[in-house]
């Protein structure tokens, strides 16, 4: 049985992750690792579930360097 996935566009990637949807469409922000689904010429998807465990990621990797103790460079 084949699982349907959800597709979301730009937009509410960008809304998930808290920037730019042109910084989406452009594979900045790290999103160049998000699967990227053609329908048509101009239209862009992108799958929620991919999308959700993108966003967690960050914020596990920004909660980790926030625990980090601060070097002083002297």
């Amino acid at each position: 049985m084949i699982k349907k996935k959800t597709r979301i566009n730009a937009k509410r990637v960008a809304e998930i992750i808290g920037c730019s949807h042109k910084t989406v469409l452009k594979g900045g922000a790290g999103t160049a690792e998000l699967t990227r689904i053609r329908n048509g010429t101009r239209q862009i998807r992108f799958i929620l579930e991919e999308v959700l465990e993108f966003a967690q990621r960050q914020e596990e990797q920004a909660s980790k360097e926030l625990k980090r103790p601060i070097k002083n460079k002297r």
